[in-house]
């Protein structure tokens, strides 16, 4: 089972990817040999991965590019959200065919019609095909490989609705279920518990909110909000012992469970573990009602294929990877379990070897994995198993039969609940418990994966801490990477309309942050006020960093007081520790600053002027401006210059052409002939003068400016003037985030898309 199942995993990868990853199989032969399987085994298994890649890789052509334009059915697949003015999700089209769709509500009357409506019916509409928008950098939510995941090639943006059309199918009818009972937890549990419960009890996380998802990630226990094998093997057995009490036979019991879950399993969401957990529990009953003993692996490694040849986009999913992973490690870890001598020595071991399995997984997905997750979890899985999830059970049930005797058990739990959030968030608090290495590359995965296989084959003929060093070596390798290098980086990021670089240090001696981006908030109707807002320092800045290894920042610098510089500043400071700040003396009064400052912690507050200097590993950084400390707005921009050895690059801030005549006037020696210009004030027709930009000669000049840009930046006679000088440039809008490398005197410019 176990070579059936790597070799539908290996043909699928290559049918949806490249059929370069069928090489692995020749890996897998290798192995079979190596095992002394018999030669029929090993054709048998190849047969079957040919079979598997032919059909897949047919199935993967039906995800072709739309044409321009679609007027048919849109039959969303449940995974719908709808959120303030908009409403967007995987939508099955006319054909079959998936697309994501986005429609924005004309009015409060349309939204409120169409969420009653959902899931118990189809839509009709007409709209257009659009191709996804690039991913802001390498470590950034990637819309098109997202699509690309789901079986979905484009984006259908709905122009108008036509009409509603009555759905009645099972699968509408339970989803619409869930959605009733999604409601009922809102409506009848205390808000505090509420969102809890929705994640708990139906697999509904959307209303958790970024703080109390950051908590759980901290703590490393966001799988207890993942319905899972333990959920359902409670539910399973709480339903059970209710038959039973109730004098239902056990062959009755059994077959009444074998509906009830499947029925669950939607009611939840359908997630893959939802579906992994509620596959292996019905085979399982089904061989017990049978009178069949079915290996425990092999029930595992059987759904895996099945889920496999149902929908290979599993694979891509998070939670499918991380839900088997853990499974299939503890599994096949038996050996270790028996060892254990009591019931918290085996819990721990669980806990340790499911985190010390799924590291690779958690790093390439989320760059960092918490390391106090091996403790933390031998507390909190008991707690949630025994105390927490039938609790909620139980006030689910009563608030569906008695709201009155829930009202007295919620007396009693909440301020227990309470209790218990506010132990996590101190736990949360506690410094240094996140490893966060960055995002391996793949190739980095797969030995990290060779060296747990080589640990544990190692470990279960006798452990011992020197067999260790297979995984802490790599690990530590890995970490200390970026302290080798000698190479001085710095990255313009594409934050849309805004700007934001982070500069590396040689040797990582120190991680500048210069602006953080931002988002433009405009007055909208009430419908359309969103529950989510985009964050793009939570969204674009923090992902950067954190997936290039880096948690601290040595120097956050605003450059003046306009939202799309400093709007996504509170995030870094909640997701990040900063060490210093730098503000544009008297910019601290402006309105935006003063909502910034509660968020600013403990770090070193300072408001450098003209010729505010420091050197560090080999990098000179210098304020050319202000002169003086009354805050008067673009003008009084920290203008920053870095030099190593050379290299002569320009943070310019949001400056016009006053600033920049009184630039040439203090600083116009030190400005001439740069290598970089950060273009001020996104190539406002305000800025880079003819004059000034003569004198800065500079080598190459970027623009920060969102696409399509509602202020037409870079303006179109700015864009002139660089052109007729002869100044090449490049635009984040157009380019993406942009890397800079220097290194022995050369710098080497790589546009990331």
């Amino acid at each position: 089972m176990i070579y059936l199942a790597a070799a539908a995993a290996i043909a699928s990868l290559a049918a949806h990817e490249t059929p370069v990853v069928l090489g692995f199989l020749a890996l897998l032969f290798c192995w079979m040999a190596w095992k002394k399987e018999p030669f029929r085994r090993c054709l048998r298994i190849g047969a079957f991965a040919a079979l598997v890649f032919i059909v897949q890789d047919l199935r993967a052509e039906e995800t072709a590019a739309l044409p321009a334009s679609y007027s048919g059915k849109v039959a969303f697949q449940g995974g719908y959200t709808i959120d303030g003015g908009s409403m967007r999700g995987f939508a099955e089209l006319d054909g079959g065919r998936v697309s994501y769709v986005r429609y924005r509500f004309v009015s409060a009357e349309e939204k409120k019609t169409v969420e009653e409506a959902l899931p118990r019916v189809v839509l009709f509409a007409t709209g257009q095909f659009e191709l996804p928008p690039p991913a802001a950098h390498r470590f950034s939510f990637d819309m098109a490989r997202y699509l690309k995941n789901n079986g979905a090639s484009a984006i259908l943006e709905i122009r108008k609705l036509e009409r509603m059309e009555p759905l009645d199918t099972i699968g509408a009818r339970l989803a619409f279920q869930r959605k009733k009972l999604q409601r009922h937890i809102r409506g009848t549990f205390p808000e505090s518990l509420a969102t809890e419960a929705e994640a708990l009890l139906i697999g509904e996380q959307g209303n958790m909110g970024p703080e109390e998802r950051q908590v759980y990630q901290t703590l490393g226990i966001t799988h207890l909000f993942a319905i899972s094998g333990l959920h359902v093997a409670i539910l399973s057995g709480l339903l059970y012992f209710l038959l039973i009490r109730l004098h239902v036979r056990k062959e009755a019991a059994l077959i009444l469970l074998l509906f009830a879950l499947p029925i669950y399993a939607v009611l939840a969401g359908a997630a893959p573990s939802v579906l992994r957990s509620v596959a292996m529990v019905c085979i399982v009953l089904f061989g017990r009602l049978m009178k069949i003993n079915v290996a425990i692996a092999d029930v595992l490694l059987s759904t895996f294929i099945l889920f496999i040849l149902w929908d290979p986009y599993m694979m891509y999913n998070i939670g499918f990877q991380l839900s088997y992973g853990a499974t299939f490690a503890i599994i096949y870890s038996a050996k270790f379990l028996g060892g254990a001598d009591s019931s918290i020595a085996q819990g721990l071991l669980i806990t340790c070897i499911s985190q010390l399995t799924l590291f690779p997984l958690l790093l390439y997905h989320f760059f960092e994995v918490s390391l106090s997750a091996f403790v933390v979890n031998s507390l909190f899985v008991p707690l949630y198993t025994v105390v927490i999830l039938p609790v909620n059970l139980v006030l689910l049930g009563l608030t569906l039969i008695q709201l009155s005797a829930a009202e007295g058990l919620f007396a009693l739990y909440v301020p227990v609940r309470g209790w218990v959030g506010d132990f996590m968030e101190v736990l949360a608090a506690v410094p240094h418990q996140m490893w966060n290495p960055g995002k391996p590359p793949l190739w980095l995965v797969l030995l990290f994966f060779a060296c747990l296989i080589i640990f544990y084959s190692l470990a279960e003929k006798g452990f011992r801490w020197r067999q260790m060093a297979f995984i802490l070596v790599p690990a530590a390798a890995f970490t200390a990477a970026p302290y080798l290098d000698p190479a001085l980086k710095v990255a313009f990021l594409d934050v849309g309309q805004g700007d934001s670089a982070v500069i590396e240090l040689p040797y990582r001696k120190g991680v500048y942050v210069i602006d953080t981006g931002g988002v433009l908030r405009f007055q909208t109707e009430s419908f359309q006020e969103t529950d989510r807002p985009y964050e793009v320092g939570r969204q674009v800045v923090v992902p950067y960093l954190k997936g290039s290894g880096i948690s601290t920042v040595d120097l956050l610098v605003l450059s003046h007081a306009d939202a799309d510089h400093v709007e996504g500043a509170d995030e870094l400071f909640k997701l990040l520790e900063i060490e210093k700040l730098h503000l544009s003396p008297g910019s601290e009064k402006e309105g935006i600053m003063q909502e910034l400052a509660p968020f600013a912690g403990e770090a070193a507050v300072e408001g450098p002027l003209r010729g505010t200097s420091w050197q560090e590993a080999g990098v000179r950084f210098t304020y050319l401006l202000p002169g003086d400390r009354e805050y008067g707005g673009n003008d009084d921009s920290l203008v920053l210059l870095l030099e190593s050895g050379e290299f002569k690059l320009l943070f310019t801030g949001d400056l016009e052409a006053g600033g920049e005549q009184e630039l040439l006037s203090s600083s116009g020696a030190r400005i001439a002939g740069l290598d970089i210009l950060k273009v001020a004030h996104h190539g406002s027709k305000t800025s880079s003068t003819k004059e000034f930009l003569a004198a800065a000669a500079p080598t190459l000049s970027i623009f920060s400016t969102g696409k399509d840009n509602r202020y037409g930046h870079p303006a179109p006679e700015v864009v002139e003037r660089f052109r007729t000088l002869g100044l090449a440039t490049l635009n984040t809008a157009e380019n993406g985030t942009i890397e800079v490398k220097v290194e022995g005197g050369r710098a080497e410019i790589l546009p990331v898309r």
